[in-house]
């Protein structure tokens, strides 16, 4: 009778030493990620297929416990000296310990491919593990949803977000409310790729699910830029009803005001002011414009310099420059916001706005 009720506690006092003895080495492991120069191969001295053999049937886990381990890692310490790579070995691990483990590919993929301050700015890794995502979990919804976010709101690709907003639609688990609602951002992105009513909608939903903070203030911030630039569209529609009217560009636009084509000059919300751009006849925020501006001639410095990684000099003028940017990279040649022409210096690849 004795032996028989010790049989229970005996088994599984030995299936925790087991567990225990397993984790010293798994847990050595893992620390040994924190070396910032080492290679993967080098940090990580299990594969799943050598853990899941480990695991004895406790796959999930050890899932778990590579879950908790990542979040510890990657979100503590300084930003700059967060390895993309590394982050996408961690959860890739973890999805083939636990194939259902739907936050890994959304947190993982998300992380990825955000840009900072936000995340690591690596597409293709988030991309990847969000398509692992899909693939092992064909009837979740969020995954192809939050991954058409990345592809709309940062890579641009309008064809790609629409086409992964519908994959999102068709999943059973959807209200028939939800699903038309997925359906009409698919159209939206596919027909008019860009656009401020879909990036508006997108945006709304982040700061309303997200329990990051940093992330919902990012929203915000998005959000108030869409309303700004609202009111440059309305803006500009009334400076161009005044030069209909009087054939002439204003210098400001107490002009418009004086006419009675607006009623009062909308304070700008970050504190600058709504200027007339007369060359491309519109009415744009300072600060929108000035951060547009900044972050042109960052980029196209940028593309200059890598122009010379690749062919030992600084491309000879714009056009060049722009060939390259056009016909070489998945970028586009972004036009000045002030509607005038780069200065350019091909003996140091710097680009200057008038």
């Amino acid at each position: 009778m004795l032996s028989t009720i010790a049989k229970g506690p005996v088994k599984w006092l030995i299936l925790v030493f087991a567990l225990i003895a397993i984790s010293v080495p798994f847990q050595k492991g893992i620390d040994n990620l924190r070396g910032k120069f080492r290679s993967i191969e080098e940090t990580l001295y299990f594969t799943s297929s050598t853990l899941k053999r480990l695991s004895l049937g406790y796959k999930e886990l050890l899932a778990d416990i590579y879950w908790m381990r990542a979040l510890q890692y990657f979100g503590g310490g300084r930003f700059k000296e967060k390895n993309p790579e590394m982050l996408y070995h961690y959860f890739d691990i973890l999805t083939d310990l636990d194939p259902k483990f739907v936050n890994a590919y959304r947190f993982g993929g998300t992380f990825l491919a955000e840009p900072p301050p936000l995340g690591l700015g690596d597409i293709e890794r988030g991309s990847m593990l969000f398509d692992k995502g899909r693939k092992n979990n064909p009837d979740n919804f969020r995954i192809p949803f939050e991954e058409a976010f990345i592809y709309y709101l940062y890579v641009k690709d309008y064809d790609k977000a629409a086409e992964l907003f519908n994959e999102a639609s068709e999943k059973p688990s959807l209200t028939d409310l939800r699903r038309v609602t997925i359906k009409g951002m698919a159209a939206s992105a596919q027909s008019k790729g860009g656009n401020r009513k879909l990036s508006r909608e997108i945006w709304k939903i982040i700061y309303e699910t997200t329990t990051n903070e940093q992330r919902k203030e990012f929203a915000l911030k998005n959000l108030k830029e869409l309303n700004t630039m609202d009111t440059e569209d309305r803006l500009t529609e009334a400076l161009r009803e005044y030069i209909g009217r009087y054939n002439e560009i204003p210098t400001s636009l107490v002009a418009l005001k004086d006419a009675g084509i607006i009623k009062q000059i909308p304070k700008e919300p970050y504190g600058g002011e709504f200027i007339i751009v007369s060359k491309l006849k519109a009415v744009r925020s300072s600060t929108l414009l000035n951060q547009q501006l900044r972050y042109n001639l960052i980029f196209l410095t940028a593309k200059a310099r890598r122009f010379r990684f690749l062919y030992g000099r600084f491309p000879k003028d714009l056009a060049e420059l722009k060939g390259f940017i056009v016909n070489e990279t998945t970028a586009e040649f972004p036009p000045n916001p002030l509607g005038e022409e780069y200065v350019y210096n091909p003996e140091n690849g710097k680009v200057e706005s008038k």
